[in-house]
């Protein structure tokens, strides 16, 4: 059975990434290219950040990324690859079973206090909603009327707390 905390994260880590599904939902090509500035980065080159970054923190805990970097591709591709990353770090949360499957370690430091499983997938949440802001200014900034999901975007942020203190007393109680 899945550890309970493992469930946590992933509902998380559900709650963080989907309203990026949203903003590329039937999303142009043109709007998914296009640049406020020429030294600034579109929507598409965004989400495919997210997905690059995903893999690296999965690299660094010996698992194998299912996906690669979608590039020059269109917005119904790069969500389909982003789902399917992400299907894959929920089966690597549904397989933690014991606490010691979430404070898998790794020694890398340029995690920067991030080296256990959990807080790499929680800081991985976190970094959605980081960049989701940016991209529903760069879709509303080309369409006033599309409606943003501002709404799954402010309940995450309550949800990452939780997240964050449950991990510190599994830490502890592990010591």
């Amino acid at each position: 059975m899945t550890h309970p905390l493992a469930r946590e994260i992933l509902t998380l880590f559900r709650a963080c990434s989907e309203p990026v599904y949203a903003v590329l939902q039937d999303l142009p090509l043109d709007q998914l290219n296009w640049k406020p500035a020429p030294d600034s980065r579109s929507i598409g080159e965004i989400c495919r950040h997210l997905i690059r970054v995903d893999n690296w923190f999965l690299n660094h805990f010996g698992i194998e990324p299912v996906v690669d970097d979608p590039g020059a591709a269109g917005a119904s591709v790069i969500l389909q690859t982003m789902q399917k990353a992400h299907q894959h770090i929920e089966t690597v949360l549904k397989q933690c079973r014991k606490p010691d499957d979430l404070l898998r370690s790794t020694a890398a430091e340029e995690l920067q206090g991030h080296n256990t499983l959990a807080e790499a997938i929680v800081h991985m949440a976190q970094h959605y909603l980081y960049h989701l802001a940016q991209i529903v200014y760069l879709r509303r900034a080309q369409d006033r009327s599309w409606p943003a999901p501002l709404y799954q975007w402010e309940a995450a942020t309550y949800v990452i707390s939780d997240q964050l203190a449950a991990i510190q007393q599994l830490k502890q109680q592990s010591q």
